[in-house]
């Protein structure tokens, strides 16, 4: 698949994302916050905890599942993305956390995983 393709996956995917979150009773705060160190696609309020949410799309398994894409490499740059968040919000949260949304497009609908917690905070 070409770049372009995939950034348009991409997109659909997150935006199936956070219409998912937001059915669930989610605050999505920011879509795709980009700063120095990367990018985290949907930051969101899930009751008082703050949701670092990576999601990763995929119209196959041809390249893995989706979930898979979410190396240690790539935490390392969501968590560094989430700390300068923090410092650019100036606001303090009580719990943080950090989930992943796997979306497998299909031709009618999106089969959609959440995985909480899927990774560690900072701080941990």
């Amino acid at each position: 698949m070409n770049a372009g393709l995939r950034r348009t996956a991409g997109s659909e995917g997150e935006r199936a994302a956070e219409a998912f979150l937001r059915e669930r009773g989610y605050h999505v705060l920011e879509r795709n916050f980009r700063c120095r160190s990367g990018e985290v696609d949907l930051i969101a309020l899930d009751g008082g905890t703050l949701v670092f949410v990576e999601v990763k799309t995929r119209r196959s398994l041809k390249r893995g599942a989706p979930i898979e894409a979410v190396t240690p490499l790539k935490q390392a740059r969501v968590r560094k993305a989430a700390q300068e968040y923090l410092a650019y919000s100036g606001q303090v949260f009580g719990r943080i956390r950090f989930d992943v949304i796997a979306v497998m497009k299909a031709a009618r609908s999106n089969e959609i995983t959440h995985l909480k917690s899927a990774f560690t905070t900072p701080m941990e």
